[in-house]
């Protein structure tokens, strides 16, 4: 009986060292897949600094995923999508294809190499895409989609899509953003009572130093929003003792038909001041102002009764900055 119950402890300690063995081997397939994990609208929203050449790069992770280390040399093609995208607008946008996400022109961006080289020892290597953004239109939703190309020498990770990336491209500088719009009042011509508001306006990028916003009411959404785009230009400013910069704008039509009739009234400013928050030190709150008034005419509204409306007010964008994070586009609070 002793022998028996020395036999049975033996048999266990076997059992259990095997078990205790068993996180040395790669317990799951190794296969490749890109760090671009998709939001609630279907994409993967990346944020890149537009600067005076209009050149940035970005890098995308390649995983190589499992529970070991990567014991090979591999050379991942990396492809451009050119079918995912079309499923996603039917499904999300339908016949609104004025909504559509738009896959990126060759002309905006270049890849360094057609492969991600993932030297043995290394799980997760960057792949570097070099963009120029001169004269990207942002109206539309760029996204350029790439993809994992199958080969015999590695296995795309097929689950859930993880292999593609829907990279959505979000410029951004130092006067892009959401603003509040609800002190910018939009009044029907000859009016000054009961004037129309809306709750926010997005500036987005047309160069290092301007933005574009849509005129007055005009839904960010609407069919004809392309030929209602204000573009602002925030010209060099002076900075007051308390570190203020204040200057002027500069407003054309970005429709160079100008349709709209776009008319700045007056002298049109803005201000940018900063200050950290006063419970997290780390936090930088910065705050740009506009101060505009112009006119405008809708025209599309009703083509046969066209009404001029005037919009003056000030547009006001926060953004939160946190200051221990060295890279800009991670340091904001999108």
């Amino acid at each position: 009986m002793k022998k028996l119950y020395i036999g049975i402890m033996l048999l266990a300690c076997a059992v259990f060292t095997a078990c205790n063995d068993e996180w040395k081997d790669e317990l799951y397939e190794q296969m490749i897949s890109f760090k671009a994990p998709v939001d609630a609208t279907g994409v993967s929203n990346i944020y890149l600094r537009y600067n005076t050449e209009g050149l940035n790069s970005y890098e995308l992770p390649v995983i190589v995923s499992g529970t070991t280390d990567n014991i090979r040399d591999l050379d991942v093609k990396i492809g451009v999508d050119n079918d995912t995208l079309d499923l996603l607008n039917i499904a999300k946008y339908l016949n609104r294809t004025d909504l559509y996400y738009r896959q990126l022109p060759e002309n905006f961006y270049s890849f360094a190499s057609e492969t991600c080289h993932i030297p043995a020892g290394t799980n997760v290597q960057p792949y570097t895409i070099d963009f120029n953004f001169t004269g990207l239109d942002m109206v539309e939703k760029w996204v350029l989609p790439l993809t994992v190309e199958p080969s015999g020498d590695y296995l795309p990770n097929m689950w859930k899509g993880w292999r593609k990336a829907l990279l959505k491209i979000n410029l951004f500088n130092d006067y892009s953003g959401v603003y509040s719009a609800t002190s910018m009042n939009i009044y029907m011509d000859g009016e000054t009572n009961d004037p129309a508001t809306v709750s926010t306006r997005t500036a987005l990028v047309v160069d290092e130093n301007s933005v574009f916003f849509y005129a007055g009411t005009v839904w960010e959404e609407d069919v004809n929003r392309n030929k209602y785009k204000v573009l602002v230009t925030f010209n060099p400013g002076t900075t007051d003792d308390k570190g203020v910069i204040s200057g002027t704008l500069s407003l054309r039509p970005g429709d160079a038909a100008n349709e709209m009739e776009l008319q700045p009234v007056g002298e049109c400013k803005y201000d940018i001041r900063t200050n950290m928050d006063e419970t997290k030190p780390y936090l930088k709150h910065y705050y740009v102002t506009m101060r505009l008034e112009y006119n405008y005419t809708d025209f599309t509204s009703d083509p046969t009764n066209p009404v001029t409306y005037n919009a003056r007010g000030a547009l006001v964008m926060e953004r939160k900055i946190n200051t221990l994070i060295p890279d800009q586009d991670q340091a904001i609070e999108w």
